[in-house]
């Protein structure tokens, strides 16, 4: 019975003091469009080859009031427990939707020293476009690495 009981409470509480992912949503705006960035995946995520880990894909709703274009991706960086995924650069021109994303220590990290084992820190980042149109192409860098270059129009 106590073991039972020891087994539920372990499953509900974090180990080590480590916060429970997502550590929430941040809510930007840029040129006309509102940016959300979300540390998991709200959506199905295939990035192509399975071993390739840091990789991103781009989901399209430009029939939507108002059009957004979702970027879903995952970032190979330092260890999960003590990184997080953060949106550094976010750019909007009439041709191009720029979002360059980095891995950063989380600053709400309690516990002990962090692993170097590389992870893949799961993001989805949507763009609503509220007063600016839909750009022709969208750009993703992790760091400064480009990992998606495509065209928003699906012709």
């Amino acid at each position: 019975m106590r073991r039972r009981a020891l087994l539920a409470v372990a499953a509900t509480v974090p180990l080590a003091g480590c916060p429970t992912p997502p550590w929430g949503e941040i809510p930007e705006n840029v040129d006309g469009a509102a940016v959300t960035l979300r540390r998991e995946h709200t959506g199905a995520f295939d990035p192509g080859e399975p071993e390739y880990r840091d990789a991103a894909v781009l989901v399209r709703a430009l029939d939507a009031d108002p059009s957004r274009l979702t970027v879903r991706g995952q970032l190979l960086a330092g260890a999960r427990e003590c990184y997080r995924v953060d949106l550094v650069e976010a750019d909007l021109t009439e041709s191009r939707l720029l979002l360059r994303l980095t891995t950063e220590d989380d600053p709400d990290w309690e516990g002990g020293a962090c692993h170097d084992v590389g992870e893949a820190h799961p993001y989805e980042v949507e763009v609503a476009f509220t007063a600016a149109p839909v750009p022709d192409r969208v750009e993703v860098r992790h760091d400064d690495e480009t990992v998606l270059e495509e065209t928003t129009t699906t012709d």
